[in-house]
């Protein structure tokens, strides 16, 4: 009797197996200026970097250094929602801090101030091409259309 209750338990986790979420794709290769995609589908849209810079957040200057930057996307998304990830770098291209970023238009946003990140490391501010919303829920199939975004990277994530 054993050996039928290995043998059950063997199928079972083979059957589990290919269950879930599949792993997540790469995330694209990140640029001061991007052209927008989701998967194999590109967009007739790009976002940019416009500038940016290490100083005082002006509402709270007394935490420290935070990195302010300004960004804008051009050109129109087939979906009303487009949000894409900028993240502030190293000069070794290590993460520091990363946050979403959101269509429409130019707008600025900033990083930090945050305890236990040196904000002043930042030597390059970059925008990942990948859209990460997903208009769909992976839970209902009817509603589902396949797509799974990149993992959002994190401190310490080199890229």
């Amino acid at each position: 009797m054993r050996g039928g209750s290995l043998l059950i338990g063997v199928v079972l986790l083979a059957g589990l197996a290919g269950c879930g979420a599949p792993e997540p794709p790469r995330l694209g290769t990140p640029g001061q200026k991007v052209t927008v995609v989701r998967g194999e589908r590109t967009y007739p849209m790009t976002a940019e970097i416009l500038g940016w810079e290490v100083r005082p957040h002006p509402q709270v200057p007394e935490r420290g250094p935070a990195v302010n930057y300004r960004y804008r996307f051009s050109g129109t998304a087939p979906e009303v929602r487009v949000e894409l990830l900028a993240c502030a770098i190293d000069a070794n291209r290590v993460v520091i801090l990363c946050a979403g970023i959101h269509h429409p238009g130019i707008d600025d946003q900033w990083f930090g101030p945050a305890e236990g990140f040196d904000l002043t490391r930042t030597t390059a501010v970059v925008v990942f091409p990948d859209q990460l919303h997903t208009s769909s829920n992976p839970a209902d199939p009817k509603d589902f259309d396949g797509y799974y975004p990149p993992r959002r990277l994190g401190p310490g994530d080199r890229l």
